[in-house]
């Protein structure tokens, strides 16, 4: 798995395709700390596994001439990395304050020493052998070299060690089910980052030892690395794309539900534009749909009843309806005979703000009720049906189909 491009080139692929999709979004909204920390990390993490496969660290080292640059290059992303990691984490944890902003800082200003440390060790070291696997361990004994690669393998374990106990005391804090997940994803994630480590400083001990465990560096603990990046890449978006997601499978579960009342009052006022073109959503379709069914209430408004709904609720209750559904059935039953009533009083006046004396605002309604009373038109016809005649005849009108 350490020399499989495949390995590498699905997350890279993942990480590019999340980072694009943010683009849009981080144009619109660059002073959003998220998600520039979000953005930062999702490329950062597209361009390490990039550049991890060993025939691109071949070519890293090959364009620019130097034995083992590729290794100093992807060390010092790896860094950023970690230090984005930390950034995200803090700025997605707390709230904006001066105490954030230094918190922040203090972690760019370690992790840019660290990156200076490691460009400065590697130039000063003597790496003239390419070592596309197991640069770790090959150098192991060699000065500056060896200091080299301490320094990344410190940075990222303290880097870890930080971020898990950041979000260990989240974790406690933290209600919401997307953010919670979250959390858990990127605990999972630092775990393997810590295994991910402990072979490689096993590995580089084993040396100084004289002894070869160069196995744990070379095939172990690439997986390990490779695991815990594409869960922190995941759990970060999985944090923030989460719940819109779930909001906009709630609208459209609103948007669905609405159904059967919305087409119940299509012959009070004319159905609305069909959302289209780049503007169109969940949340627009939804929103256009409810004001539909505002706008027709709003019509309706003369002829519904307290009284009439009170009287259907009793009958739908007496029939053996639970409450929830007998509400909702005595607010269709009220609706549909106001509807009889407005077409027996000459329903075709036109909407109701277009005619002198009334509002353009529509009432609002809150959601729960009117999907309460579609979802009585859903699944209680027959009944509504019969408590609507009922009331029909007993105020003199005609039910229409």
């Amino acid at each position: 798995m350490a020399g499989s491009f495949l390995a590498y080139a699905i997350p890279a692929v993942l990480l590019t395709v999340a980072f694009v999709i943010k683009l849009p979004l981080l144009r619109r909204a660059w002073q959003d700390p998220i998600l520039r920390a979000t953005a930062l990390l999702l490329g950062i993490g597209a361009v390490v596994f990039a550049s991890l496969p060993p025939a691109n660290l071949h070519r890293i080292n090959t364009l620019t001439g130097v034995p083992n640059f590729a290794g100093v290059w992807v060390y010092s992303l790896l860094s950023a990395y970690c230090g984005a990691c930390l950034w995200l984490i803090i700025t997605w944890r707390e709230p904006p304050s001066p105490a954030r902003r230094r918190r922040t800082r203090t972690v760019w200003i370690a992790y840019c020493l660290i990156i200076l440390g490691l460009w400065v060790t590697f130039f000063l070291g003597d790496h003239h052998v390419e070592r596309l696997r197991d640069l770790d361990t090959y150098y192991a004994t060699t000065p500056w070299m060896r200091e080299f690669a301490l320094l990344y393998l410190v940075a990222h374990m303290v880097s870890a060690v930080v971020a898990a106990s950041l979000l260990w005391a989240w974790f406690r804090e933290v209600h919401d089910t997307w953010l919670r997940r979250a959390v858990v994803c990127l605990q999972v994630a630092y775990a393997l980052g810590l295994i991910f480590d402990l072979a490689k400083v096993a590995a580089i001990g084993a040396r100084w030892s004289g002894r070869n465990w160069d196995g744990l560096s070379t095939y172990v603990a690439p997986p390990f690395a490779i695991a815990e990046a594409f869960l922190v890449a995941v759990g970060f978006i999985a944090g923030q794309a989460g719940p819109l997601v779930e909001e906009r499978r709630r609208m459209r579960r609103t948007h669905r539900r609405l159904e059967p009342l919305w087409q119940a009052l299509l012959t009070v006022t004319a159905p609305s534009a069909p959302a289209t073109g780049r503007v169109s959503g969940a949340e627009l379709r939804l929103e256009l749909r409810r004001a539909a069914i505002n706008d027709a209430l709003l019509k309706l408004a003369p002829h519904l009843s307290g009284a009439r709904r009170e009287r259907a609720h009793r009958q739908a209750v007496a029939a053996g309806h639970p409450d929830p559904a007998a509400r909702g059935i005595a607010g269709a039953v009220d609706i549909l005979v106001a509807v009889d009533a407005l077409r027996s009083a000459g329903g075709d006046q036109g909407p109701a703000y277009d005619r002198p004396g009334h509002s353009a605002d529509a009432p609002d309604v809150p959601d729960s009720e009117l999907e309460s009373v579609a979802q009585a038109l859903r699944l209680h016809s027959p009944a509504i049906e019969t408590f609507r005649r009922q009331a029909a005849a007993t105020e003199g009108l005609t039910p229409h189909a």
